[in-house]
């Protein structure tokens, strides 16, 4: 998909108007439209809804609008960055974090308790750079070569990437409810969808979703739940815990590293959940030339055994 047609479907949403879009980016209005429908055939599905009175986004329009304005700002931005002077001792600073030899990404759903161990092992090596970001991304950036290696959650699905992963350790999933609402006494199938025929699902969005399809796909099939509410923020689904009437399914490492899920009002409770357990593995590139003895590699095992202690001793809480 090229840049001028993402650009083009911009202006249409911003302006829901074929001509008035083609005014802001001094086009014609078949070119516009063109461009548009380019767009649509290269992602296999309609954007806009076009009537008498103009036009519209389609669900799927809505759905992809964000990941595109999101991509053109940061390339903006990123742009914007490289031209300024370098001696600006910002940009310089970012500029030469970026080019660290040995940067290792971290899943978001890990940061909290643990991470200080895990930026301690990785402080004494040279050119040692962490970077936060979610699963999904994560994937990309080690494929790429943004990052050398990561660390995240995985569903034990083959990624597209073709990235190696190494098993750090596994978790069992949480049942996270308002303390003031009952919980399950089993962890079976039936008596979890029998649970959430009167309660909302909180759901994570896109595209920690799709990157957990493993788990959440048949998860959801199972559970048939009354609702659903989509989140985009662990704390927000903490949160949102608090409300009677609301619970959901997560890693029990979550809900133990996360302050939010810690609080008065909050119950979360491990169980042998038939989606469980799930796996926090180290990503790794073109795994053959890697030095698998490094440093990185090693201290990020090192933290990983720490962690895993942590992890074996989760219970009911």
């Amino acid at each position: 998909m090229d840049i001028e047609s993402m650009r083009t479907f911009l202006a249409v949403a911003r302006h829901r108007s074929i001509s008035r879009a083609a005014q802001e980016l001094y086009a014609t209005q078949p070119t516009v439209s063109l461009r548009i429908k380019r767009i649509e055939q290269e992602l296999g599905f309609p954007v806009l809804l076009r009537s008498w009175k103009g036009v519209d986004l389609t669900p799927e329009g809505r759905h992809i609008l964000p990941t595109i304005a999101e991509y053109l700002f940061r390339l903006q931005t990123a742009k914007r960055m490289t031209q300024e002077a370098l001696t600006h001792s910002g940009v310089s600073s970012i500029m030469d974090a970026h080019a660290m030899s040995e940067t290792v990404g971290v899943d978001e759903w890990l940061v909290g308790a643990g991470t200080t161990r895990l930026i301690a092992a990785l402080d004494h090596i040279p050119e040692a750079h962490l970077r936060v970001t979610n699963s999904a991304k994560l994937h990309s950036m080690v494929a790429h070569g943004i990052c050398t290696r990561g660390v995240t959650y995985s569903d034990g699905i083959s990624k597209s990437w073709g990235n190696h992963e190494t098993l750090l350790w596994s978790e069992p999933l949480a049942l996270v409810h308002p303390t003031t609402d009952d919980g399950v006494a089993e962890p079976s199938v039936d008596a979890l969808r029998h649970y959430f025929t009167t309660r909302t699902f909180l759901l994570m969005d896109d595209p920690v979703f799709t990157d957990h399809s493993g788990v959440t796909g048949p998860l959801l099939e199972d559970l048939m739940p009354r609702n659903t509410r989509v989140v985009d923020h662990v704390d927000i689904m903490a949160a949102l815990c608090l409300k009677s009437g609301n619970a959901t399914l997560i890693p029990a490492g979550v809900c133990q590293r996360r302050p939010a899920f810690n609080q008065p009002g909050i119950t979360w409770t491990t169980m042998d959940y038939p989606w469980g357990p799930v796996s926090v593995v180290l990503v790794e590139n073109d795994f053959e030339q890697l030095d698998a003895r490094g440093e990185a590699h090693e201290a990020i095992m090192a933290w990983a055994d720490q962690e895993h202690a942590q992890h074996t001793a989760i219970g009911p809480r």
